[in-house]
């Protein structure tokens, strides 16, 4: 269950001068669904406003399961076929509160990846259409970031397959960089100061509300998932 860290023993101790307030722009672990269900758009407690997007034809590729933690859930995001899909659909975002740029950013969460079949790929950006930085896992695990368009591909390490995993973006725009973490038994990746994506930082939305978005190579396969236990967007280093 998502909670604010420290505001509510405030408010409880009677401090009203004092307003609640919480640095995340997106929290959600997942604990407040049943299995084999879709979430639901609207992420459950704080903040309120984070959501889930995915439109009705991906569906099929979206499930609540049981988590590797005995006990806990997490959400499956698969390549399996599902009827309607094109180029454009095939995105699951995860779209945080309004927040202001000029501050740092952490993206992070906690996952393992699976399967034969398509690369995944992993989008960060400011919401509506521009990135702030592009990673991909291919089924085999070696991670690529992408430093630029149409074809600036930089090889940075290798997850492998069934291997809890943790991914941490570190935006800074005033600098107009970020950092990448990947924590994993058997080394670390770390990789920093990649530019973002955008030549132009003005041209990202100002305030924003920033977004993870995953989607999986064209295509379809029965065995290739990716299992999100938790994700994260906050303006506090996790």
């Amino acid at each position: 269950m998502k909670t604010l860290q420290n505001c509510l023993l405030l408010c409880l101790a009677g401090m009203a001068s004092l307003s609640c307030t919480t640095t995340a722009i997106l929290s959600s672990n997942f604990e407040s669904y049943a299995v084999e269900t879709l979430p639901a758009p609207n992420l459950p407690g704080d903040p309120s406003g984070d959501e889930i997007t995915y439109v009705t034809q991906l569906q099929p590729r979206i499930r609540i399961v049981n988590s590797v933690n005995a006990g806990q859930k997490a959400l499956r995001f698969s390549q399996v076929s599902a009827p309607g899909l094109t180029a454009h659909n095939q995105w699951l975002g995860f779209k945080g509160i309004s927040t202001n740029l000029t501050q740092p950013l952490w993206f992070y969460f906690t996952a393992t990846h699976s399967g034969t079949g398509g690369k995944l790929t992993i989008d960060v950006s400011d919401g509506v259409a521009n990135l702030f930085a592009r990673l991909m896992i291919l089924s085999n695990g070696d991670v690529i970031v992408v430093r630029g368009f149409p074809s600036n591909e930089e090889l940075v390490g290798n997850i492998q397959p069934d291997l809890l995993h943790t991914i941490i973006f570190t935006l800074n725009l005033n600098t107009g960089k970020y950092n990448l973490s990947i924590l994993k038994s058997g080394g670390n990746i770390l990789v920093n100061d990649i530019p973002v994506l955008a030549e132009n930082v003005l041209s990202y939305a100002n305030p924003s509300r920033p977004a993870i978005g995953f989607r999986f190579e064209d295509g379809s396969s029965e065995t290739r998932k990716y299992v999100l236990e938790e994700i994260n967007i906050n303006k506090k280093q996790p």
